[in-house]
């Protein structure tokens, strides 16, 4: 499955300093069980996106826990618009 992780920086400078250090240490990347397929961070730099594929929920979980420390995370399941279409299509039908 897919899943769109959205982050907000909280606004404290320390906990920002932390965030940009931490990310350059580790490059921002998940654990073993899920697959970083994209990530987005908005112009204004208030926080950002990271397109998830894992089909392991505690890799999820640990993903949050490496960051939420420092930052607002949420985790949603995302279908594609084919993937949509094909469900709209067997609900209307």
């Amino acid at each position: 499955m897919k899943f769109m992780m959205t982050f907000t920086w909280n606004p404290d400078t320390a906990a920002r300093a932390e965030a940009v250090a931490r990310f350059q240490k580790t490059g921002g990347l998940p654990p073993q069980g899920a697959k970083l397929l994209g990530r987005w961070t908005r112009a204004d730099l208030a926080g950002g996106f990271d397109l998830i594929e894992s089909d392991d929920a505690k890799a999820l979980a640990e993903f949050a826990w490496q960051w939420n420390d420092l930052m607002r995370i949420e985790i949603v399941p995302v279908l594609e618009d084919a993937d949509l279409g094909q469900v709209l299509t067997r609900v209307s039908g």
